[in-house]
């Protein structure tokens, strides 16, 4: 019993665009597992770069928070000397007359 002889001849063009779009569809996910997977890998190293820093004890990441903690600290004193002229034209503290931003 042949296989070929119940396939209809006008099916034929279909069965190969079919099969075309398969591959094409296969070789996109390929692709998008790839960079699924790259993402993946970079967040997973951030965490184990965090787990590492916290599982090295009070010695070891120490610096790395009085570091943090001071920078946050003057990028917050960079905000409001920034932000000091507008806010004290509106409402003049003893902020705005330290550094003489109110005559």
């Amino acid at each position: 019993m042949e296989l070929l002889q119940n396939i209809d001849p006008s099916l034929l063009p279909y069965i190969g665009v079919g099969c075309a779009l398969l591959c094409l569809i296969l070789i996109v996910i390929g692709f998008v597992l790839q960079a699924v997977s790259g993402f993946f890998d970079v967040i997973v190293g951030l965490l184990e770069i965090v787990v590492e820093i916290l599982q090295g004890g009070p010695v070891a990441w120490c610096g790395c928070v009085l570091l943090v903690v001071g920078l946050l600290g003057c990028s917050g004193l960079v905000f409001l000397y920034l932000n000091a002229p507008a806010s004290c034209a509106e409402h003049a503290t003893n902020f705005c007359r330290w550094f003489g931003f109110v005559p």
